[in-house]
């Protein structure tokens, strides 16, 4: 059993945790190997984001004192905290994909720059496309019209290419006729 001073360098840990990441959620899951389970993490750690299962007491006491009231509601049962890395979405994308394979997975919400979030709108941030697929999406909007045009005029001189080659065969017909 953990001593005072340890429970409260957990706490202080978390604490500072739930201040700093940008995105924290709140996961439960029930019967989860321990193969899952580090699956789990090795999928959340590729998203530059960490995972911690922590009691709910200590966490409730971490979240008073980061500041953030009302994720004490969200600690039921087994918990786990997901702390974003540099890219907000990718944390919960990737909790988001391993609950679909694993269903006693839940999000139950989070905190996101210190906002108490339910699970349905930590999904809607893992819906938000990643940034190599925003900056595709950039490339594509701001190309489209410059391609668009590149053909337009493309097409135009080649109707005046074919106008004038047009015109050249009907002088050369009047001229081999006369």
């Amino acid at each position: 059993m953990a001593t005072r001073a340890e429970k409260a360098v957990v706490v202080d840990a978390l604490a500072d945790q739930l201040a700093s990441a940008s995105l924290s959620i709140v996961s439960g899951f029930a019967n989860l190997s321990v193969a899952d389970q580090q699956e789990l993490r090795t999928q959340v750690r590729a998203s530059g984001a960490t995972i911690r299962v922590v009691k709910n007491n200590l966490a409730a006491l971490a979240a008073d004192r980061a500041g953030i009231q009302g994720l004490d509601a969200l600690l039921n049962g087994q918990s786990a905290f997901t702390f974003s890395g540099e890219h907000v979405p990718a944390a919960a994308r990737a909790l988001r994909d391993f609950a679909q394979q694993h269903p006693t997975v839940e999000i139950r919400g989070g905190a996101l720059n210190g906002e108490v979030l339910d699970g349905d709108r930590v999904l809607k941030l893992a819906a938000i496309p990643g940034r190599e697929q925003l900056n595709a999406e950039v490339v594509w909007a701001i190309g489209a019209p410059i391609s668009n045009l590149v053909h337009t005029l493309d097409g135009l001189i080649s109707g005046l290419v074919y106008a004038l080659q047009e015109r050249v065969d009907q002088l050369q017909a009047a001229e081999g006729g006369a």
